[in-house]
Parts: C-alpha cells; structure tokens; sequence
C-alpha cells in the first residue's frame, strides 16, 4: 500500500483511540494530583437538596448533605473539582485531530469523522480499512 493510505489509516486509528487516550490522560492527571496529597473530587446532587462528595478515583463517599448546590460547594472547597480534569491540559478530541496527523488537510480530517462515526457505516468496513478486529472497532467507536 502507499504511504496516502498509511496515513488515512493512522488517521482513523487515532480518531478511534482519542477518547481511550484522554481518559487515560485524566486518570493519570488524577493521580498526580492525588500523590501531591490532594483530593480529585465529583460532586453529585441527587435531588434539590441532597448531594454527595466522592473521590474521583476511587468512588468512594466522602461527604454527604442535604443543604443543596451551596453546601456542595462548600464540600468541594479545598478539594480538586473534577470536572477540571475534563478542560485543565486536556488533548483534542474529535474534531481536533487533523492536527494530530499532519499530513491529513482539514476538510479531509472533516469527511473521514464524518464516514468514520456515521450510523450506516459497518464496524466490519473500518475493521478491515485499518487492520483490526471488529470487536476492537466496535469498542472504540
């Protein structure tokens, strides 16, 4: 095969990886801050009033209350929120790759999103364009 298609599909692979990575990515920014001593930390009202502090990596309930979304906020102060996990050195994800495979033209990068994650296009068609299990493809997507 020529070095175009080798490219289209690293491409993919990489479109299809993204959100794997950035979790990683998250976790391992989690830890970090946990071996700092810190606590990573979600917050999660589950009525008007009621609300839980879990630690991110673990899930286990720190805090609890029922004095609503001020009370959690309070609880979360001191702590790591989270959600910055999500916006803090975060990687491109979709729609952002283009960069990550130079070779690919934008408009390009654009239209294989577009075939690689349309509902009528079959996991076996891009299992067999890059090289992988459909399973694995399925996985991904």
């Amino acid at each position: 095969m020529d070095r175009r298609h080798d490219v289209v599909q690293q491409h993919v692979r990489l479109l299809l990886e993204a959100p794997f990575r950035a979790d990683a990515d998250r976790r391992c920014r989690a830890e970090e801050i946990a071996r700092t001593g810190q606590r990573v930390v979600e917050g999660v009202l589950s009525s008007a009033a009621d609300w839980e502090l879990r630690d991110w990596l673990t899930g286990a309930v720190l805090a609890r209350g029922d004095d609503g979304p001020a009370g959690l906020a309070s609880a979360l102060s001191g702590h790591y929120d989270a959600d910055n996990l999500f916006t803090d050195d975060a990687p491109g994800l979709i729609g952002e790759q283009c960069s990550v495979t130079t070779a690919i033209p934008p408009s390009l990068g654009r239209a294989i999103e577009q075939w690689l994650f349309a509902d009528e296009t079959p996991d076996q068609e891009i299992a067999e364009f890059i090289g992988w299990p459909v399973g694995s493809v399925r996985e991904h997507r």
